[in-house]
């Protein structure tokens, strides 16, 4: 049942004083650092050389001294409409909006052949992104890993889980009350055996 709200004071002064905090917080972290946002295919996306048209400087600093590490959360395979939950910034900003190239889109559910189409997404993304990484990177990617897809993503993409934190999510931004836990995997390159054996599944497929 839909009701009206009446009233958004609460939140409003709740996310006001949450982001004067964090701002705080990161105001006393942060270091002169060069910084853009690019808008592009995760899995294809020429890093540096949108970084040309864009920043040159940071992308000679990117072509130099390569990428140390990654820290994301990917999308969850079928589990929110990412496109609709930021609506409001695509009207409010006339972003074009780009269903079609989500990766674990929630229309696509989470059977079998969501599970593998979503493996197949990230592991682009992480060998697109490999190419511009230093040879000693750190990727912390967080995830809700419940058909175990994470492992064989890591595979895909020549890389190992050396690490995982798990923390339970309490505040939801959708306020739903369903509880669950995320994992955070740290991944670093594979060791040679590793890739060995994937050659071998791969020959063996053929």
């Amino acid at each position: 049942m839909c009701k009206p709200l009446f009233s958004i004071l609460k939140w409003w002064e709740s996310y006001t004083r949450d982001t004067v905090k964090r701002l705080l917080q990161f105001d006393k972290l942060r270091t002169q650092t060069l910084q853009y946002c690019l808008t592009g295919d995760s899995r294809n996306i020429d890093i540096v050389e949108e970084l040309k048209k864009k920043k040159h400087i940071l992308a000679e600093l990117v072509e130099k001294q390569k990428i140390k590490g990654v820290f994301s959360s990917p999308p969850y395979v079928g589990l929110i409409d990412y496109h609709e939950q930021h609506a409001y910034a695509y009207d409010l900003f006339g972003f074009e909006r780009k269903d079609e190239l989500e990766i674990g889109p929630l229309f696509k559910g989470q059977k079998k052949e969501a599970q593998l189409s979503y493996i197949q997404g990230i592991s682009d993304v992480l060998n697109n992104c490999k190419r511009f990484f230093a040879d000693d990177y750190d990727v912390f990617l967080v995830a809700n890993d419940k058909y175990n897809m994470y492992p064989v993503i890591a595979e895909n993409a020549g890389m190992k889980i050396v690490n995982q934190f798990r923390r339970p999510v309490l505040n939801r931004t959708e306020k739903d009350k369903t509880a669950y836990s995320e994992t955070i995997f740290k991944r670093k390159i594979m060791p040679l055996t590793w890739r060995t054996r994937c050659i071998r599944r791969i020959v063996r497929l053929f």
